[in-house]
């Protein structure tokens, strides 16, 4: 009986249904997530190390696995190596996944944005300026480190308006900015250095304006050089000095004279308040060169200089520094030229003499054909009755002017063309045409020289034949005017007058008209 009641009551539990549990009361039963959760931080420990990430205990039912993609990211400023196992690392849950293959998501570098970003959100809240340090200068402006975030500041907000900078020169310095743009899910963070740089100088431009006046001399340091002039620095502002205002030196480059960091005196000789600009001039507070020019230079002396330009009319030649000579165009050369390059280049070293120094009108002639004249020794290179080849440069009516030499003519006269007698020298030559003659005569003292195409053993004959064909045509002019006075002797017996007695031939037309009268009656 016993038995069976056993039985009966084994089969009503059998048979009765058995009561489904939640997802819930199940969680619970067996604490499978305990207090994890998406986004929470957590510490863990490397236990493993693989090829794509780290396995990290972190106290879950299994290990997290972080990738090698969550361990740093390009917005964070660090240089953190990778971890090895037993390393400590603090890391934020991505996913948590479920099923057989359960396993946590983690990400170092999410942590550390977090982090980092809302300690620069504080920081921002307390105070308006912000301590950045400048990395790298990128295209368009200045990459900088902000609580080890990386940030970018535009170049038009690295200085004041209207003035340039080289974001070079941040790179690895500290200094203040204001935060003009955020964006969290970006990671984007955008600073301006301008804005506090311009709050700032206000008050010492106000000042300098003040106390500062053109015609002043102040000192600073050259904080840039550019290719039209160098930039000063005066502390409250900075001043330009144009490149024609560095020296007295004409055509000077702003690299020869000064160099960057330099400490020099200016004067001021411009103050504009409404641009903010300031001209300087380096070369105002020298001596001018031109003062004592009269002690150092004097007519007859020579030099060595460098020219400087090149003008229709001649080329300027610089002597010292601050100081120019004019080389004028018919000093430059014995021969005709039409333009001063012909004869020198620009940036070429020359040789040249002091024609004449006007202190007054600041100026300086110079002579370069007077230390180059080629009649110097002409006597000796051009003997007397020796034979030279020539060439003709231009014929006149009286003869030919022939070129011995660069800066050497001479004349071949009409009467020295030919053997026999003839009107004009282009019966004989042409320009251009190269020839050999003879000299007959040097004068160094009047630039002339005289030569000769007829030999030297003809020469006495043909002149003696000249002379008495002269003598011939003399003649015949003699004897023409006999002819015709004897004519006109002939011809008078048949002229009125002639009626007259030769005493009385001069009488007056009434003592004509009273005679002709009496004879007809």
């Amino acid at each position: 009986m016993v038995d069976e009641l056993r039985t009966e009551d084994e089969m009503k539990t059998q048979a009765a249904p058995e009561k489904e549990e939640t997802m819930e009361e199940m969680m619970q039963q067996f604490d499978v997530m305990g207090d994890f959760h998406r986004g929470k931080i957590v510490e863990g420990t490397i236990v493993d190390t693989r090829e794509d990430g780290w396995l990290v205990d972190v106290g879950y039912k299994c290990e997290g696995f972080l990738p090698r993609g969550e361990w740093t990211h390009r917005v964070l400023v660090e240089d953190m190596p990778e971890p090895e196992n037993g390393t400590k690392v603090k890391v934020q849950i991505t996913s948590i996944g479920q099923g057989e293959e359960a396993q946590l998501g983690l990400s170092r570098w999410r942590c550390e944005f977090d982090e980092r970003w809302n300690k620069l959100e504080e920081e921002a809240a307390k105070d308006e300026s912000i301590i950045v340090k400048g990395i790298r200068k990128v295209k368009g402006g200045l990459i900088v480190s902000c609580y080890g975030i990386e940030g970018f500041i535009p170049i038009s907000h690295l200085a004041e308006e209207g003035r340039g900078v080289n974001p070079g020169r941040l790179v690895g310095q500290d200094f203040p900015v204001k935060l003009i743009e955020k964006d969290r899910r970006k990671r984007r963070l955008v600073f301006s250095r301008r804005s506090l740089i311009e709050s700032e100088m206000v008050g010492l431009r106000d000042s300098f304006y003040e106390n500062v006046n053109e015609g002043d001399i102040l000192e600073g340091d050259v904080s840039s050089i550019t290719s039209f002039g160098v930039f000063v620095n005066l502390g409250a502002m900075e001043g330009l000095v144009h490149v024609s205002e560095l020296s007295w030196q004409r055509n000077a480059k702003a690299k020869d004279i000064v160099s960057k960091g330099d400490h020099v005196k200016v004067k001021v000789i411009g103050i504009d308040k409404e641009n903010n600009r300031i001209s300087l001039s380096i070369r105002q507070t020298l001596d001018d060169p031109w003062n004592s020019v009269a002690e150092r230079w004097t007519p007859g002396m020579t030099t060595d200089g460098t020219v400087t330009n090149l003008t229709d009319f001649g080329a300027f030649v610089e002597i010292e520094p601050g100081i120019e000579g004019l080389i004028h165009i018919g000093d430059l050369s014995w021969t005709r030229i039409k333009h001063p390059k012909e004869v020198l280049k620009k940036g070429q070293k020359v040789e040249v003499s002091i024609l004449e120094v006007d202190t007054n009108r600041k100026r300086i002639s110079l002579g370069y054909k007077q230390l180059n004249d080629p009649w110097k020794d002409a006597a000796e290179k051009y003997k007397k009755d020796s034979e030279i080849p020539v060439k003709v440069v231009r014929l006149a009516d009286f003869g030919a002017f022939v070129e011995l030499e660069d800066g050497i003519e001479g004349l071949i006269h009409i009467s020295q063309l030919s053997q026999h007698r003839i009107e004009n020298p282009k019966e004989i030559l042409s320009e251009g045409q190269e020839v050999t003659a003879r000299v007959l005569e040097v004068n160094p003292q009047e630039r002339r020289i005289r030569l000769s195409l007829r030999p030297a053993n003809e020469e006495p004959v043909k002149r003696a034949s000249r002379e008495e064909s002269s003598q011939a045509d003399g003649q015949k002019k003699d004897e023409h005017p006999r002819r015709r006075r004897q004519d006109g002797d002939k011809r008078k017996p048949s002229s009125q007058a002639n009626a007259f007695p030769q005493e009385e031939a001069n009488v007056t037309i009434g003592d004509f008209l009273k005679q002709n009268g009496s004879t007809e009656a």
